[in-house]
């Protein structure tokens, strides 16, 4: 055979199988781009999926900021009912400090009650209690005990409670400090 022959017969033969494998390596090139197509699919699902779960938290956080708002109000208007509630407090703890305290009185008119028949005496501080208790309370707080006990003694059968009244008050009440 002649080497022309040959030529003739292997060059279609070679050129053949060139296409073929060139045929064959461009579906690896459009796997690559199909490939790439699916992940960027893929990435697309994926932001789409994060967009809507950062939806929810931010909805989420919404409620929760309301919530949180509704709460501060809530704390609020309770600290100021707690404010007024300790002023009140504090306002009727001052009143019963004051009412523990006796107020100074002249000793002139200690000694004019302690000078007094007890009967006489005792009908004097039922009016003097029925108009102001803070100063039969410190008038009788300042007699002699002796005094005070023949005063009251009158008093107990005018008066009863009134007589229970003064002994407690001037039991639990103290001199006030003289003013400097």
């Amino acid at each position: 055979m002649n080497a022309r022959y040959l030529l003739w017969i292997s060059a279609p033969v070679a050129l053949s199988a060139g296409v073929l494998w060139l045929s064959a390596q461009e579906p690896k090139g459009e796997n690559k781009a199909a490939a790439e197509g699916v992940k960027v699919a893929e990435l697309a699902a994926q932001l789409q999926t994060r967009e809507k779960a950062m939806a929810q938290k931010e909805a989420d956080l919404r409620q929760l900021e309301q919530r949180l708002t509704t709460l501060q109000t809530t704390l609020d208007k309770d600290r100021g009912d707690l404010a007024a509630r300790e002023k009140a407090v504090q306002e009727a703890l001052a009143k019963l400090e004051n009412l523990k305290v006796r107020p100074v009185i002249d000793p002139q008119i200690i000694r004019t009650y302690e000078a007094m028949e007890p009967a006489a005496g005792a009908q004097a501080m039922k009016e003097l209690a029925g108009q102001n208790m803070d100063v039969a309370v410190a008038l009788l707080a300042g007699m002699a005990p002796k005094k005070a006990a023949k005063l009251m003694d009158q008093l107990a059968p005018l008066d009863a409670k009134l007589a229970g009244r003064l002994s407690e008050r001037v039991g639990l009440s103290k001199p006030k400090d003289p003013a400097p």
